[in-house]
């Protein structure tokens, strides 16, 4: 007779049964929650800053908690948001480094801020105006501020993967 695994109640993961019969370990719903709470304010935050930022040195506007918290503000913290999340699905539970995290959170990053682009630069086109010599330095510096953002992704993400994995190990040396 199989002895079936026991997880500590109270810690990062728990035991579910799965369809097929078989015990399952997923987070706890309390893990989940933090978890997620964590990884979009992250993304949400760090979209905000970097709108704030590219709206005071490129527009010479400062931008306030009205328009920072508005219907277009709420879709910036959303996009930015999903950045953070994209990358935990991606490397969660697999012992990745920061390292990979990091090349991971700017390949995510750079492929939504070069959509962006990417779009004005397509509008603009399908507009007849001219795209002007702003453009350039413009996406550089969005490319930048993105790669600078995916860096902080990376350590958030990673430290609570490692986190969940460090509390698992304890939590099973416990047993």
């Amino acid at each position: 007779m199989t002895e079936e695994p026991h997880l500590p109640p109270d810690g990062p993961t728990e035991l579910v049964e799965g369809r097929d019969g078989e015990m399952v370990e997923r987070l706890s719903t309390g893990t989940a929650t933090v978890l997620l709470a964590w990884l979009i304010g992250t993304g949400a935050a760090s979209a905000l800053l970097a709108a704030w930022l590219l709206a005071a040195v490129f527009l010479q506007r400062r931008l306030g908690a009205a328009e920072l918290f508005s219907a277009t503000g709420f879709y910036v913290a959303l996009f930015g948001a999903s950045g953070p999340i994209l990358l935990w699905l991606t490397g969660r539970a697999q012992g990745h480094s920061l390292g990979w995290f990091w090349l991971t959170a700017a390949k995510i990053g750079l492929a939504m801020i070069g959509s962006i682009i990417g779009v004005i630069a397509l509008g603009a086109v399908l507009l007849g105006a001219s795209i002007g010599s702003g453009f350039v330095p413009l996406a550089a510096l969005l490319v930048t501020a993105t790669v600078v953002l995916t860096m902080v992704w990376a350590l958030v993400t990673w430290s609570a993967d490692r986190y969940i994995a460090r509390a698992r190990v304890e939590g099973a040396e416990g047993r």
